[in-house]
Formats: structure tokens, sequence, C-alpha cells
């Protein structure tokens, strides 16, 4: 049983770097497909991935040296089904008539570990039928690949890593985990009764969508920024650096794919960059979304939350080294204008959170909204 706890606790300890990976792909695909993260969802998802590290772990852990894997003589397969039924009544005390053997012979080892291959794979079959939305033959053929999977993993010792495997093949394994996985599936009833079930997850992800939250313009920023500065780095290596020129061409390619990108594209496309068309975001205005509009947004936008607070903490350094203001004021004034700078993008994140206009919003006319209209019903069977 020591095996078996430490196989759970290296997945908890790896889980946290595990997911932190899958978060930004799980993020993208999310506001992609819905609009939105639901919190139900995720809670599925990161438990799902959870217990697929912690059975993959269970199937693997703990590895042993090469070294004592290369020294093995015992076999590395069993290819005779059921053979762990014969092993339960010879190496056991356990006699079906008599309920007093049931208990002690879950200590005995082929016992407790044939339960363990059922149980192994018992959360697979709930997960696919009540999340999924698999049925019967669906869930029967992944768990049985599942489960090929795990044993194949055995038998290349660890893909190869290894001179043999350093656990049996055994298809008794293929057999109870893929009974695990049935049993999963009509466990999974329970849940389908009881909890929200997909169709309704993904009507409240949808509904959520059609509202601007700050991970979503965030994430709709980084996208956008990311197109933005490849291209930049495409024309750093493509122009030829002569010293004479090349500054300005790039520095001229520079502007124009910045009014390109950011103020001329979303004109083309309706109100959207290319991370907003992705994410399903545009913008709108109370008249129309002109060239000019947007880059008074940007412009105000730029301004207000970044030139305006750099500005008046560049005059007030100039001034010190000026000698026009002693240190002890200029330390003050550094205070009381660092404050009022924080109050200001307090006063933005609150302002967003309750999705009020801001102040370059208002100047310019134009804020971002969702694009989601309705979807299908094909659109709302995709399984992540």
């Amino acid at each position: 049983m020591s095996t078996f706890s430490y196989a759970i606790k290296m997945a908890i300890i790896l889980f946290p770097i595990v997911a932190l990976i899958f978060t930004i792909p799980y993020i993208i695909y999310q506001y992609h497909k819905y609009g939105s993260i639901n919190s139900y969802r995720s809670i599925i998802v990161y438990s799902f991935l959870l217990y697929l590290m912690s059975a993959y772990f269970l199937v693997i852990l703990p590895l042993p040296s090469i070294e004592t894997v290369s020294k093995m003589t015992t076999p590395s397969y069993n290819l005779i089904p059921f053979q762990f039924i014969s092993e339960i009544f010879s190496l056991s005390d356990f006699v079906v008539s008599d309920f007093a053997t049931y208990f002690p012979s879950l200590q005995n080892p082929v016992v407790y570990e044939s339960l363990f291959n059922i149980l192994l794979t018992v959360p697979f079959g709930i997960y696919l039928h009540y999340y999924f939305q698999y049925d019967f033959k669906k869930t029967l053929f992944y768990s049985f690949c599942l489960t090929l999977f795990f044993e194949l993993t055995q038998l290349s010792g660890l893909y190869f890593i290894y001179p043999r495997g350093y656990r049996v093949f055994d298809v008794d394994d293929l057999i109870l985990n893929t009974l695990g996985g049935i049993i999963g599936y009509f466990l999974a009833y329970i849940p389908i009764k009881l909890l929200p079930n997909r169709q309704e997850i993904d009507e409240n992800s949808y509904e959520k969508g059609t509202k601007v939250s700050i991970l979503k313009r965030f994430t709709t920023f980084i996208i956008d920024f990311v197109i933005y500065v490849l291209f930049i780095l495409c024309l750093f290596f493509i122009i030829p650096k002569q010293p004479s020129y090349w500054k300005i061409i790039f520095w001229g390619f520079l502007i124009l794919w910045t009014f390109f990108y950011y103020i001329f594209l979303p004109v083309i496309l309706k109100g959207k960059t290319l991370g907003m068309k992705f994410f399903h975001l545009k913008f709108v205005s109370s008249k129309r979304v002109t060239w000019s509009r947007l880059l008074s947004y940007y412009f105000w936008f730029v301004f207000f939350y970044l030139l305006l607070p750099v500005m008046f903490l560049f005059l007030l350094y100039v001034s010190y080294r000026k000698e026009w203001l002693v240190q002890s004021v200029f330390e003050y004034a550094i205070i009381v204008l660092g404050a009022l700078t924080l109050m200001v993008y307090l006063i933005a994140l609150l302002k967003r959170i309750f999705n009020m206009p801001l102040v370059f919003e208002k100047i310019s006319h134009i804020k971002m909204e969702s694009a989601i209209g309705v979807r299908s019903e094909e659109n709302n069977k995709n399984k992540l």
C-alpha cells in the first residue's frame, strides 16, 4: 500500500506544475469556445487531470534503477486470461459461501491488487459518461484504450528507457481495468441525476461569455501583443542591417505595422483585431467604429494610464536632479504621486469589475463588447 500512497503523493506534488502548463491553453480554448471560464467546468477538468496523473503514476512508480531491471529474470508478460481468479482461490483463504473469509482475504495481495485494478479506472468511466457524455460503447472502447496504453507502457520498459519491462504486461489487467471503466459508466448515473449536466454547464458558460471580464480582456491583449511582436521580430531578421538606412526602414515598418494592426485591421474586420476575433470580442461605438475613433481610443488609454504617471515621475526626477526640490519634498511628492497613481489604477479596476466605462472609452466613444451570439446544438457538444 505504501507504493500506492507514494504514487498519489507524487501526483499531488507535481500537479500544480502540470496544471500551470495546462492553464494557458485551457484559458485560450475556453474563451474561444464559450467566451468565459465556468468554475464548475474547471473543477471537473482539473480533477480529471489530477486523476489521470495519479493513475499514470500508480502504473509506473516507483521507478527502479536501470541496473536492477537489467538483472531481472522474471516473466515480462502474462497472456492467460482470468488467471487472477484461480490465484485468488489458491493463494488466499477466500471462500464464496463463507462471508467470514471476505474481509481477511482483502489483506491478501492477490485480492487487493485485483480490486485495485478495477478501482483504478472507475473514475475514468464516470468522467467519460457524466461530463464527456460518451455512451456505453465509447466508454468501453476508451477504457480499454487507456488500459492498453498503461500495459504497453509497462511492457516497453517506460518507452524503452529500461532494457525490459520492470512490471508485467498482464491480460488480466486489461480485463479488470476495462471492467472498472464499465462500472464507472453505470455509477455515473448518480452525478448525472444530482449535478448539473453538460448542457447546463455550456449554457451557463455562453451566458457568462456575453460579459467581457478583466481576464478575458487581458488574455485578448496578450494574444494580440504576441502576434504584433512576432511580426516585429520577423522584420528585425528580414530587413538587411545596413548601418546607413536599416534603422529608418525598420522604424518605418514598425509604425506602419502598429497602425495597420491596431487601427486599420479592426476597421476592416468590423471592429476586431485578430485576438478579438478569436475570442469573439468587438469594438462598438454609439456611431461607427472608424480609424480616428480607434486612434483616439488607444491614445487616451496610453495617455491616462501610462504616459501621465510616467511623465509626472520624470518631471519630479528632473526637478530633483536640478536641485529645484529638496530631498524631503521630493520624497514626499513621490509618495503622494505614487498613491494617486495606485488610486487611479484601483478605480479603473473597480470600474472594470462593475462593467463601467473608463475615461478613454468615454472620450473616444468606443468600448469593447462580446460578439458571442446564439450557439447551435452541434457547438454545444464540444468535449472540453
